[in-house]
C-alpha cells in the first residue's frame, strides 16, 4: 500500500515489496510444499497484474524453484 500511496511509485519499489512479502515465508519454521508456493506466487501475479508490473525479474521464480530458470537459459 505504501508503494501506490507514494509520490512516485514504480516497478522496482514493488518489486522491493515482493521480495520482503516472499521474505516472510522464507523466516517462517513452517515447510510449505509446491502447491502451497504456487498459490503464494499465483497472489503476488494477481498484485502485480493489479499494479501494471508485467514481471518479477525472477523474484517468482527464485521462490518457488530456489533459483530463477531464466539465469540458466542465458548462460
Amino acid at each position: 500500500r505504501s508503494v501506490a500511496l507514494s509520490a512516485n511509485p514504480n516497478k522496482q519499489a514493488y518489486l522491493e515489496k515482493i521480495r520482503i512479502g516472499l521474505r516472510r515465508f522464507e523466516d517462517t519454521e513452517v515447510m510449505y510444499d509446491t502447491e502451497d508456493r504456487e498459490r503464494v506466487c499465483h497472489y503476488f501475479e494477481e498484485l502485480m497484474n493489479l499494479v501494471g508490473v508485467e514481471s518479477s525479474e525472477g523474484i517468482l521464480n527464485t521462490f518457488m524453484y530456489g533459483f530463477n530458470p531464466d539465469d540458466i537459459k542465458r548462460q
